[in-house]
């Protein structure tokens, strides 16, 4: 099964760049891994034909605990609460409307809650990075030895 990892987010809002970070991690692995700034209709165009899609996105919670993750499949929990007005939610109910989810979609979401302007990720947030990318590896790993 061919696998995409795609990094959502932007590096110019502090920890909202959690997912562009941790996709350069996974490409450094020799996997390769796109960064979006979760437009809607380029999402679905990443992850065409994929049979594995793995998203890395930053989330906001309330309450919340930065650097803290959790590894998700849609629609098993409904609707994820992404830092950004429109992404992943907006794109997985349009993808599956227009039936061109893939085969399997998993989300690794980091609690988040500095977004303000300006480059470079929160103490917590930063060190969440490894365990992410670790997850999303196996993740992948896993989903291309079938």
């Amino acid at each position: 099964m061919n696998a995409v990892v795609i990094g959502v987010g932007n590096e110019f809002r502090r920890d909202d760049g959690v997912g562009p970070a941790v996709a350069r991690e996974v490409s450094r692995h020799g996997i390769p891994a796109e960064i979006s700034d979760g437009d809607t209709v380029r999402l679905m165009e990443s992850w065409e034909g994929a049979g594995l899609v793995v998203l890395v996105d930053a989330v906001r919670c309330s309450p919340g605990v930065d650097g803290r993750w959790h590894r998700t499949t849609l629609p098993e929990h409904g609707p994820v609460a992404s830092s950004h007005g429109f992404g992943i939610p907006e794109a997985v109910e349009l993808a599956e409307a227009l039936g061109r989810l893939p085969e399997r979609l998993v989300i690794f979401a980091v609690e988040v809650t500095d977004v303000d302007f300006g480059p470079g990720l929160s103490p917590a947030v930063a060190a969440a990075v490894p365990a992410v990318t670790d997850a999303v590896l196996a993740e992948v790993r896993a989903g291309t030895a079938s």
